[in-house]
C-alpha cells in the first residue's frame, strides 16, 4: 500500500477538514452555475482508486484514450503480427503504443503475437475497445528449446506463429501454451507438435513466421549462395500437411534489408508451389520509428550483450514498426491478394476478450443445500461464537446484508473465502481478514474478520453496495510463515489449471533502466554501477545533478515503466470454473511448486476475474513465535484473545513512543505522532494508523485532529446532523465510512449512492457519475435546510476528503495487531525479540536496531552457541532462574524446553483480562519509561539466544543439519567433532568461530579461527585418525570494539557493546550529545548528535526532505535534512554509514528531531548498512 497526498495542496486540504477553508466554492462562476459545479473540473486530476486502501495506493489507472487524428486508408490492410514490450526484451512499445499507432495509420485490425503467452493481451484490448479497433489474438511459440534463451545472441529454437480464431481459438490456444509452460520450466516451453495440432488444428490461422519460421529458415538467408526453394516447399508442405492449406498462410516481411526482395520472391514462388496464399506483416517490435532504436537496445539486453557485439543479429529492427495500407502497398502492392488478405484474415479472428471470462469454480456445498442456503446455515453457526447475546438489531443486520448477498448472487464467493479461512483456523494459523470486509456482520459471523461492524458502527454498503456489480474484495492476511499451507491447499482444493496467482509486471526503474542501457551502449560494468547508484530520482538525473551521459538518458527514460519479467504477486490467487488456462496461460513461477498466471492484478480486475488475496503477514509469524515460545519456557498458552484489552502500560508505552518492533506504528512518522496523540485507548490506535502520511507529518503541517486532540483548535460542527458522524474523530473527517455517513446525514443519500458517490470521488473515470449524484445531494441537503456557501462547504469538505481517507475498516484490522504486538513488546520482550528474529525480513528496522532496543529494555542477548543455539533465535534461562512448579497451561512433552518451564515474572494483575480503567497520561511522570515498563516484564528469567542461521554463510538448512546431529549424537565437545559428524565448508566453521559459537569449547574467538582451517578438513565418514594436537598460540582475547566488529561481520548484531560506544569517549570530548541525552536540551539549541545510520527515507510527498534515522548505545535520533544540506554533503548523506550530524533541536508535544545542517562521516571499524526508502 501506498500513501500520497491530493491533488491539492496539504495547506488547503487542512484548512477544508479544519472548517476554516477561506477558498468556499462560490455560485457566481462566469458561466452562471452554482460554485460546487466547478468541483468536477478539480476532480479530473484526482488519482485516487477509490479501494480499501488508502486511496492513493498504487494501482494502474484505466486507460484514457488520447485524441488521434485517424487516416481513411488508400490500402486497407491489417497487421497481424506485431511484438509488444510484453514480449519481455523483444519489443520496444506498450500494447497501447501500438493500438494508438494503429489507429492513427488507419489500420483495419490489429494482432500483438508476443512471444509463448498472452502477457500484454489484456492493456491491448482495453486500449483497442477505448478506439473501437478490432483485435486479433496470437502467439509466436518457441519450439524446440533446450535451455532459457536469455543471454543468447540468436536464441535458437523454431518460432511458430499462431492466430487465434475467435474466442474457441483463444481458449485453446491459451490451454496449449499453459501445457508447454508447465511442462518446462520457467522461461522455457515444451511444446508438443503432435499436441498442438491436435488441440488447435482449424481453431488458429499458422503463419510462416520470421526468420526462425520452419519455412524461412528451411529457405536459408541467402549470404553464401542461393535461396534454397525446394527445401522452403518441403518445409512448407509439412506445415500443411499438419495443419491444413486453408490454415496456413505465407508471411511476407521486408525490414529493408538487401536480401528482403529477393526472399519475399522466393516465398511468393514457394508459395504459388504448394498452393498456399501469401499475407504481408511488418513483424513489428516497436509502434513507430522513433522507437526503433529502443528495441535495438532490448534486443542487446535480453542477448546481455552491447549493441556493438549484437550488430549483426538486430540490423533488422530499424525498420520493423507498423505501417500504414499505403507504406505496405509499396512494398507489396505487386503481390496479388497480400495486404486484402489480411484484413480477411483479421475479419475472421476479431473477438472482444472480454466475452471469454470464467465465473466463480463451483461451491463445495453439502447434498442438498444451495450456495445461499449454506452460506446462511454457516452465518447461524458463527451468531453464537461471535454474537452469543445478539439482538433483534444484530440479526437484522445480518439479514439486510445476506438479502445483498443473495440479490448479487454471491453466496459461492463467501463459502469459497469462509473455506479458506476455516481451513487455517483448523491448522492454527493465525490468519485475518481485513480491509472493508471488517465492514460486514456477516464476514465476522463467519470469521473471517475480528472486527465487528456493529459493535463500531461501520456501513455495509462500503463492504458491498447494491449498486457494484463486482465481487467485495476481501483480503486474508496469513502468518507468513505458514501462507505456503494455505495456497498448496488451494491449488490442492480447486486444481493447477483452475487456481493460479496473480502476476507482478516487474518494471524498469531509474537505477535498472540506466543500468541495462549503459551496458547495452557499451559501458564498463564499473560505470554503469557507478551511474545507477547516484539516482535517487529520475528528476535529478533530467536536471543534470547526475552526470550520465545523453543518449544514457535519452534510452533509460524511454525505458522506464517498461516490463522486464513476470514476478509473484504478494497473495493474490484467482479462482475459476473452467480452466482459468483457457482464459491466460499459466506458467511456473521462481518458486517450487507455484504457478502464475501471465496477468497482474489489474488485468485481472478489468477481466472480471475473481481475486483472492492470501497475503503473508510478517507480524502475525512474529505474534505466533512469541506465542510458541511463551509456552515453550513460560507454560503460558497465549491467543490474540487472550491478551488483556485496555491496559494502562501498553499506551504508557506508546505515549513515550516506545514502538521499535511494534507493529504499523514503529517508523519515524508514525512514532512522531505518538507523542501528540497520547494514545488512551484502542480507537486511538486506529486514528493513528489513519492519520501517517508522510508529508503532513515532516514539519509544521500537523493534522487538524491532532490539534483539537492536544487542545490547539476547538472542536466544531458544521451542522448538527453531522455531530453523530463525526464525533468519535473530533469533527474532523478521518475515515471513507465517514464520507459515506456524511452523505446520509446531510444530503439524505441512500447507503448504495453514498457508496457510489465515494468511489466516483475517488476514480478517474467517476466524473460522469459524479454529476448526477452532486445534483441528489444538494438537493438532499436543500431539504434539511442547508442551502447556499454553508452546502457548498460541505460538499467541498466530502470532496477534499474523498481521495485522501483511510478505510476506517482497515484501521481497525491493523489496530487489533497494533495493540497484541505492544501488549507483547511490554510484557514479553525477550520472546517478543525471538520472534522478531525469527520473522525477519520485516517491518522497518534491521535486527541490530531491534536487538538494541531490546537491550536497553533489559533483555540478554547472548551470542549463538554450537551446542545451546537452535536453528533460529530462542530463549534459554538466565544463570539461576527459578523454575516454575504450577500447573502448566501447555502440555508437557509438547511445550517444555529443554530447561523445563521457567518462573514468570512481573505483576501478576497484568494478565488479568479485567483491567483497570486508563488514566491521563503525565509526560512528566514515570509511565512509560524503562523503570516503570520493567514490572511489566513476564519473561525476565529468560536470556535470548541467537539461533545458528543468523550466522553468515550458514543457511536454514545447514543450520537444521547441526542442530539434527547434536541431537542425534550429544553435544559437540571440539571443532573437529563437529566437523567429523556434521559436513561444512571452511568459511562456515571460520563463520562460527568468529561469532563465538565455539566458546563453549573454551576456546577464545581467535583460537578458534586458528583451529578452524584444520577442522574443516575433517569430514563425516572419513577414517579417524589420531593426530598430534596442535595447540593454538597463546593469543590475546578480542578487546570490546574487536568483539563488536566480530559480531557484526558474523550475524549483523552486537550482543555486546554498540559500535558507537566504542567511539563515546571521542565523541563526548567534542561535545556530541547521545540520543537519550536530546529531551534535555532546550528547543532551538544547536548542538551535535551521532550514530550509526539505520534508515534514509525520502518520502514522494515530502518535497525532497529526507529523514535520517541515526542510532547510538542509547537510542534513536531522527534527523530531518533540507534539500540543500543533503545536496551540499553529498556523498557522505546518502552514503555514510555512521555519521555526525550539526543541527538546531526541535522539540513539539514530546517529539524530537534534529534539523540538520552539517553532515560529516563518522569512520567505523564495524560494518553496518543502512535501510533507505522512498
Amino acid at each position: 500500500m501506498g500513501f500520497s497526498n491530493p491533488p491539492k495542496r496539504w495547506a488547503d486540504l487542512e484548512r477544508v477538514l479544519s472548517d476554516a477553508s477561506p477558498t468556499r466554492p462560490t455560485r457566481d462562476a462566469a458561466d452562471g452555475t452554482s460554485g460546487h459545479a466547478s468541483v468536477v473540473g478539480r476532480l479530473a486530476t484526482a488519482r485516487g482508486d477509490g479501494g480499501d486502501s488508502p486511496a492513493w495506493s498504487r494501482k494502474r489507472d484505466a486507460y484514457r484514450p488520447p485524441s488521434l487524428s485517424r487516416h481513411i486508408p488508400g490500402h486497407p490492410y491489417a497487421e497481424l503480427h506485431a511484438h509488444s514490450s510484453f514480449s519481455f526484451l523483444d519489443g520496444a512499445s506498450s500494447p497501447e503504443e501500438l493500438v494508438e499507432e494503429a489507429v492513427a495509420l488507419g489500420l483495419h485490425a490489429l494482432a500483438i503475437t508476443d512471444h509463448d503467452g498472452f502477457q500484454g493481451a489484456v492493456r491491448f484490448a482495453e486500449a483497442a475497445a477505448a478506439h473501437d479497433l478490432p483485435t486479433v489474438f496470437g502467439s509466436e511459440l518457441s519450439l524446440d528449446l533446450p535451455a532459457p534463451q536469455n543471454g543468447e545472441a540468436d536464441p535458437v529454437g523454431e518460432h511458430l506463429l499462431l492466430l487465434a480464431r475467435g474466442a474457441e481459438g483463444y481458449h485453446r490456444l491459451s490451454s496449449a501454451i499453459t501445457t508447454a509452460q508447465l511442462a518446462g520450466e520457467k522461461g522455457c516451453p515444451r511444446y508438443d507438435r503432435d499436441a498442438l495440432v491436435d488441440t488447435l488444428a482449424g481453431h488458429v490461422v499458422v503463419l510462416t513466421g520470421c526468420r526462425k519460421g520452419a519455412v524461412r529458415r528451411a529457405l536459408g538467408d541467402g549470404l553464401h549462395g542461393t535461396l534454397d526453394l525446394d527445401a522452403g516447399a518441403r518445409a512448407l508442405h509439412e506445415l500443411v500437411d499438419r495443419w491444413g492449406r486453408e490454415h496456413v498462410l505465407v508471411e511476407l516481411t521486408h525490414h529493408g534489408m538487401p536480401l528482403d526482395d529477393a526472399r519475399n520472391d522466393a516465398l511468393v514462388v514457394i508459395a504459388d508451389r504448394v498452393g498456399v496464399p501469401v499475407v504481408a506483416t511488418t513483424a513489428a517490435h516497436a509502434a513507430r520509428p522513433d522507437r526503433t532504436r529502443l528495441a535495438q537496445v532490448v534486443a542487446a539486453v535480453r542477448a546481455r550483450r552491447s549493441l556493438d557485439e549484437l550488430d549483426g543479429w538486430i540490423a533488422g529492427l530499424g525498420a520493423a514498426h507498423l505501417r500504414s495500407g499505403e507504406e505496405m502497398h509499396a512494398r507489396f502492392g505487386h503481390v496479388p491478394g497480400a495486404l486484402a488478405r489480411s484484413v480477411e484474415v483479421a475479419q475472421e479472428c476479431a473477438f472482444a476478450l472480454r466475452k471469454v471470462s470464467p465465473r466463480l469454480p463451483r461451491h463445495h456445498v453439502p447434498p442438498g443445500w444451495t450456495p445461499m442456503d449454506w452460506l446462511r446455515e454457516l452465518v447461524r453457526r458463527g451468531m453464537p461464537v461471535r454474537y452469543p447475546h445478539a439482538t433483534p438489531e444484530h440479526h437484522a443486520r445480518i439479514e439486510r446484508e445476506l438479502a445483498v448477498i443473495e440479490e448479487k448472487d454471491f453466496p459461492g464467493y463467501f463459502i469459497i473465502v469462509h473455506d479458506i479461512a476455516a481451513f487455517a483456523r483448523s491448522r492454527g494459523i493465525l490468519h485475518q481478514g481485513r480491509g472493508s470486509a471488517a465492514n460486514s456482520a456477516v464476514c465476522y459471523a463467519l470469521g473471517i474478520t475480528a472486527v465487528d461492524s456493529i459493535y463500531y458502527d461501520l456501513p455495509f454498503e462500503r463492504f458491498l453496495a447494491t449498486t457494484r456489480e463486482e465481487e467485495p474484495d476481501i483480503d486474508i492476511d496469513i502468518d507468513s510463515d505458514r501462507r505456503e499451507e494455505v495456497i498448496q491447499w488451494v491449488y490442492g482444493r480447486y486444481g493447477r489449471l483452475n487456481a493460479a496467482q496473480v502476476a507482478n509486471v516487474i518494471t524498469y526503474r531509474p537505477r535498472s533502466a540506466v543500468r541495462d542501457v549503459a551496458k547495452a551502449l557499451g559501458h564498463s560494468t564499473g560505470q554503469q554501477d557507478a551511474w545507477s547508484k547516484t539516482i535517487d530520482a529520475w528528476t535529478g538525473v533530467v536536471a543534470g545533478e547526475v552526470e550520465i551521459p545523453a543518449p544514457v538518458v535519452d534510452l533509460a527514460e524511454q525505458l522506464l515503466g517498461a516490463p522486464r519479467h513476470l514476478g509473484i504477486h504478494s497473495g493474490g490467487m484467482v479462482l475459476t470454473d473452467r480452466p482459468v488456462s483457457e482464459v491466460c496461460p499459466i506458467e511456473p513461477a521462481r518458486m517450487e511448486d507455484r504457478t502464475i498466471l501471465q496477468w497482474d492484478k489489474d488485468d485481472c480486475a478489468w477481466m472480471g476475474l475473481v481475486k483472492f488475496d492470501l497475503l503473508g503477514l510478517g507480524m502475525l509469524g512474529c505474534i505466533q513465535h512469541t506465542f510458541d515460545h511463551l509456552a515453550r519456557h513460560l507454560g503460558e498458552a497465549w491467543t490474540l484473545q487472550r491478551i488483556p484489552k485496555e491496559e494502562a502500560g501498553v499506551y504508557d508505552m506508546l505515549c513515550r513512543a516506545d514502538s521499535i518492533g511494534v507493529f504499523q506504528v514503529e517508523s519515524r512518522a508514525q512514532i512522531g505522532t505518538l507523542t501528540r496523540l497520547l494514545p488512551r485507548c484502542f480507537y486511538d490506535l486506529v486514528v493513528e494508523i489513519a492519520l501517517i502520511r508522510p508529508g503532513p507529518i515532516q514539519g509544521g503541517a500537523i493534522h487538524p485532529y491532532i490539534r483539537r486532540r492536544t487542545g490547539e483548535e476547538p472542536i466544531t460542527y458544521l451542522h448538527p446532523s453531522l455531530v453523530p458522524v463525526l464525533e468519535r474523530t473530533l469533527g474532523v473527517p478521518l475515515f471513507q465510512e465517514q464520507l459515506m455517513q456524511m452523505a446520509i446525514a446531510v444530503g439524505n443519500c441512500s447507503a448504495d449512492d453514498a457508496d457510489l458517490l465515494r468511489r466516483a470521488m475517488g476514480s478517474k473515470r467517476g466524473i460522469e457519475k459524479i454529476a448526477t449524484l452532486r445534483e441528489q445531494l444538494f438537493a438532499g441537503m436543500a431539504e434539511n435546510g442547508i442551502t447556499g456557501e454553508l452546502a457548498d462547504e460541505l460538499y467541498a469538505k466530502i470532496e477534499a476528503f474523498a481521495n485522501f481517507g483511510f478505510a476506517e475498516s482497515h484501521a481497525l484490522s491493523f489496530g487489533l495487531l497494533v495493540y497484541a504486538s505492544s501488549w507483547l513488546k511490554l510484557h514479553v520482550p525477550a520472546a517478543f525479540l525471538a520472534g522478531l528474529l525469527r520473522s525477519q525480513p520485516m517491518g522497518f528496522y534491521s535486527p541490530q536496531t531491534l536487538v538494541a532496543d531490546a537491550r536497553r529494555h533489559g533483555v540478554e542477548v547472548r551470542s549463538p552457541c554450537i551446542n545451546r543455539s537452535g536453528v533460529h533465535a530462542d530463549l534459554e534461562p538466565l544463570d539461576g532462574a527459578p523454575r516454575w512448579a504450577g500447573e502448566p497451561e501447555v502440555d508437557i512433552e509438547a511445550g517444555a524446553g529443554a530447561w523445563g518451564f521457567v518462573a514468570p515474572t512481573g505483576e501478576p494483575t497484568c494478565t488479568l483480562e479485567q483491567q483497570p480503567p486508563v488514566p491521563a497520561f503525565d509526560r512528566a511522570g514515570p509511565a512509560g519509561r524503562l523503570p516503570d515498563l520493567a514490572r511489566h516484564r513476564r519473561d525476565g528469567n529468560l536470556a535470548v539466544r541467537l539461533g545458528l542461521a543468523s550466522v553468515t554463510s550458514l543457511d536454514v538448512a545447514t543450520a537444521e543439519r547441526i542442530v539434527a546431529a547434536r541431537e542425534e549424537g550429544g553435544d559437540f565437545t571440539s571443532l573437529v567433532d563437529l566437523t567429523r559428524r556434521v559436513a561444512l565448508s571452511a568459511p562456515q566453521v571460520e563463520a562460527l568461530a568468529t561469532a563465538g559459537a565455539f566458546d563453549v569449547f573454551g576456546l577464545g574467538r581467535r583460537e578458534a579461527l586458528w583451529g578452524a582451517g584444520r577442522a574443516a578438513l575433517e569430514r563425516p565418514g572419513q577414517l579417524e585418525l589420531e593426530l598430534p594436537d596442535l595447540a593454538p598460540p597463546s593469543l590475546p582475547a578480542m578487546s570490546p570494539a574487536e568483539q563488536t566488529v566480530a559480531d557484526l561481520w558474523s550475524t549483523g548484531v552486537a550482543t555486546g557493546e554498540h559500535p558507537i560506544a566504542h567511539e563515546r569517549p571521542r565523541l563526548a570530548r567534542r561535545g556530541v550529545v547521545p540520543a537519550v541525552g536530546l529531551a534535555d536540551v532546550p528547543n532551538g539549541t544547536r548542538i551535535e548528535v551521532a550514530g550509526v545510520v539505520t534508515h534514509r527515507q525520502r518520502p514522494a510527498t515530502a518535497g525532497g526532505v529526507t529523514f535520517l534515522n541515526l542510532e547510538d548505545e542509547t537510542g534513536m535520533t531522527n534527523v530531518i535534512c533540507s534539500v540543500g544540506v543533503y545536496d551540499r554533503y553529498r556523498p557522505v548523506s546518502r552514503t555514510a554509514a555512521a555519521m555526525v550530524v550539526r543541527g538546531i533541536v526541535e522539540q513539539r508535544d514530546g517529539a524530537l528531531n534534529v534539523l540538520a545542517d552539517r553532515i560529516e562521516a563518522l569512520p567505523l571499524r564495524a560494518p553496518t548498512r543502512s535501510r533507505d526508502f522512498r
